[in-house]
């Protein structure tokens, strides 16, 4: 089987089960000691970037989440990604244009259990130096959400 073809499989996740590398061998022919080292090689290779557990934060309680997009300036940016990355319950921190153009938007995904923990994570992103601008745009149902799967890009 190609790394193509592995990748493939391997994305599509493993079962939470005492030996989940086992199965993924039955899967794609192989062992397990050789899955495991394939994704060794795939990594240090660079055609895998990591290999890791996704986790559903809903039910395990941080029902409470976030985006807070803040704006600074291009001199800021990394400093203020920096910064925000640093606070406990942030989960992903993002430069991206903002819709309306500005090319300094820091997108900051913010998790917690309680209202309290997400009003503490914005007041402390509000005080990041160099913000100029935050809106807060608060989850109110979660529609959709799936790991990402599959190939997107060759692999020589």
């Amino acid at each position: 089987m190609d790394d193509r073809k592995f990748i493939d499989v391997a994305a599509k996740g493993l079962q939470i089960e005492a030996s989940p590398f086992h199965t993924l061998a039955e899967k794609v022919g192989l062992s397990e000691a050789e899955v495991i080292e394939r994704i060794g090689r795939l990594i240090r290779e660079g055609k895998v970037r990591r290999f890791a557990a996704s986790v559903r934060h809903q039910p395990m309680g941080y029902s409470e989440n976030a985006m807070v997009i803040a704006r600074t300036d291009g001199d800021n940016i990394d400093r203020v990604g920096e910064t925000a990355k640093a606070i406990e319950a942030v989960s992903h921190c993002y430069q991206r244009p903002h819709p309306d153009g500005d090319p300094w938007c820091v997108y900051i995904m913010v998790h917690g259990r309680e209202k309290i923990v997400m009003k503490e994570a914005v007041e402390k992103i509000k005080k990041i130096p160099g913000i100029r601008d935050i809106e807060i745009c608060r989850s109110v149902a979660e529609l959709k959400k799936t790991s990402v799967s599959g190939v997107t890009t060759e692999i020589s």
